[in-house]
């Protein structure tokens, strides 16, 4: 939990978690500066109110069922392109492995009728490499799928809006060795 607020602190930042902090709802951060102390106060109470998801639970349901990940994640519009994207690429790629199973067993017959047709035998290896594609497709939309739903899982106590002016910004000392600065700004 106090993970996410230590993450954001410099290294030599110090958290102090008086065991009466939940009460109050709120928690001192002092960093030391060049000597000096910095104080902030968070409130607590908003990092209680988010709902949090387990990322192992979701990394499995979306390993079950391409797209189960995301809707435990509360990220209904992301399940029909993960399910839409999956079914579009198994149904390709089976009807890749039938075209090519049919060119196969007509470059056979051409075979043993001592009439090997060439043709035949393109087509028949284009179709092979075209499922071999999609294969290669729906492994990548499902590892992705797994990870989306982990990161989604992971990030769900993370809240963006509400009043960030509680928290006060912890001033870092910047040391710049003597000699040439070259600042180069790009704008578009």
């Amino acid at each position: 939990m106090w993970g996410m607020v230590l993450g954001l602190l410099p290294l030599h930042a110090q958290v102090v978690v008086p065991t009466d902090s939940l009460a109050d709802s709120t928690v001192t951060i002092r960093a030391g500066n060049a000597g000096r102390i910095t104080a902030a106060r968070i409130d607590t109470a908003s990092l209680h109110a988010t709902n949090l998801k387990s990322p192992g639970l979701a990394m499995l349901l979306s390993a079950a069922v391409p797209g189960a990940g995301q809707f435990y994640n509360g990220s209904y519009w992301k399940v029909p392109i993960v399910f839409g994207l999956g079914l579009y690429f198994v149904s390709s790629w089976l009807d890749n492995n039938r075209r090519a199973d049919d060119y196969r067993k007509q470059y056979d017959a051409s075979v043993l009728a001592n009439a090997p047709d060439e043709t035949l035998r393109s087509i028949r290896e284009f179709y092979k490499n075209q499922r071999d594609a999609f294969a290669w497709y729906f492994a990548v939309l499902y590892l992705i799928s797994i990870a989306d739903a982990y990161v989604d899982a992971s990030l769900s106590g993370f809240t963006v809006g509400g009043d960030l002016s509680s928290v006060a910004p912890v001033p870092q000392a910047v040391h710049r060795p003597p000699g040439t600065q070259v600042t180069i700004r790009w704008s578009f």
